[in-house]
C-alpha cells in the first residue's frame, strides 16, 4: 500500500490503514473448535462414526443408519452418548500437576 503511494507521489499512509485486524475471536473460536475435535478423536469408533456422518457430513439419522448398517435407534444412542462424554470433558477441568522441587 505504501509503495503503491510512493509511486503516486503521495509517500505517506495513514496510520489506521496500518493496523492488524483483531483476530483474537476467531482464534478462541478456533481453539474451542479444536479441543472439542481432540475429545471426539477420543470417542469410541462406533460414537466417532455417528458423530462425524451426522454432524460434519450432514447425514441425516437413516442415512447414517444405513450406512454403518445398525438401527437408527442405535444411531440415536450413540449421538447421545457421545455428546453427554464431550459435554463432561469439555466442563471438567484438566487435572492440576505437582509442582516437582
Amino acid at each position: 500500500m505504501r509503495a503503491r503511494r510512493v509511486r503516486l507521489g503521495q509517500g505517506f499512509v495513514e496510520s489506521d490503514e496500518l493496523l492488524a485486524p483483531d483476530t483474537r475471536e476467531r482464534d478462541d473460536t478456533h481453539l474451542h473448535y479444536a479441543k472439542i475435535m481432540q475429545h471426539v478423536s477420543t470417542l469410541p469408533e462406533a460414537q466417532r462414526n455417528a458423530v462425524f456422518l451426522v454432524y460434519v457430513e450432514g447425514f441425516t439419522y437413516q442415512e447414517a443408519s444405513e450406512t454403518l448398517s445398525v438401527p437408527i435407534g442405535t444411531i440415536m444412542s450413540r449421538l447421545a452418548t457421545a455428546r453427554a462424554k464431550i459435554a463432561q470433558m469439555v466442563n471438567t477441568p484438566p487435572p492440576v500437576q505437582e509442582k516437582r522441587s
